[in-house]
């Protein structure tokens, strides 16, 4: 079954869609074709920004601003889950209610699952792809979860917003370093001090960011030259995993 076909296949089975995005980049993990369908068919879509502990207070607020009425929650820290379930209630009908659980990969829906339900009835993993088909998990009499496939659009293949989201880790990049420069440049507009604070160094540019790193963590090539391949690896995994962080004030 293709991505179309799993798509509409969802929309028709919910009666309200959850469509979480990244934190960290919410409005690159929008899907447009999802969203669109939605509309089309009449069903009640929201938002869900999930891995806010991921991201700074003035982002958070910045994105509320231009994506009123998404729900800011962090499954891994349970914080936003009552407010999701709030939100959750004023959408759901008198009868039985289908929500399907939507998203790119390696976006925390199997962990919105869980934190819903109150307990793990849904497979998670940090790994992508990791969910391989649809799974119904049933949080009351009243409401029924559907956990989707994280399937990337066919007709995407910017690495860099893959990369971005999560979607892929670096090692199934097929332009690892060409990516790590492009995922350089994106970090140094929006995580420039967390990446001074990781790794020590500033750049004018991805390119020149991706070899002082590989000069900080000694990844050279022959007659020292920086292996920016390596550096590449080192960046997008770190981003991924959420090491960029800001030093906390002692």
């Amino acid at each position: 079954m293709n991505y179309s076909e799993i798509v509409k296949n969802l929309v028709k089975e919910a009666d309200i869609i959850i469509e979480v995005l990244d934190a960290r980049f919410p409005q690159k993990s929008i899907n447009i074709h999802l969203e669109r369908l939605v509309e089309e068919k009449g069903k009640k879509l929201l938002r869900v920004i999930n891995k806010s502990d991921l991201t700074s207070l003035n982002t958070m607020k910045k994105e509320k601003s231009m994506l009123p009425g998404s729900i800011f929650v962090s499954a891994k820290n349970r914080k936003g889950i009552m407010r999701l379930k709030e939100a959750l209630g004023k959408l759901s009908g008198s009868g039985e209610t289908k929500i399907a659980v939507v998203g790119y990969p390696n976006t925390g829906k199997s962990s919105i699952i869980n934190a819903l339900a109150g307990r793990k009835s849904a497979r998670t993993s940090p790994t992508a792809g990791f969910t391989r088909g649809v799974q119904f998990v049933r949080i009351n009499k009243q409401t029924m979860l559907i956990d989707s496939p994280g399937v990337i659009p066919f007709n995407e293949h910017d690495e860099t917003l893959i990369a971005l989201l999560c979607a892929k880790n670096a090692q199934q990049l097929k332009n690892l370093e060409e990516t790590g420069i492009d995922v350089a440049d994106v970090l140094l507009e929006t995580k420039k001090e967390e990446i001074l604070d990781t790794y020590g160094v500033t750049a004018k540019d991805g390119e020149e960011l991706l070899e002082k790193i590989a000069f900080a963590r000694k990844k050279l090539r022959k007659h020292g030259a920086p292996d920016t391949n390596a550096a590449a690896m080192i960046l997008i995994t770190d981003f991924q995993r959420g090491v960029l962080r800001r030093k906390q004030n002692t």
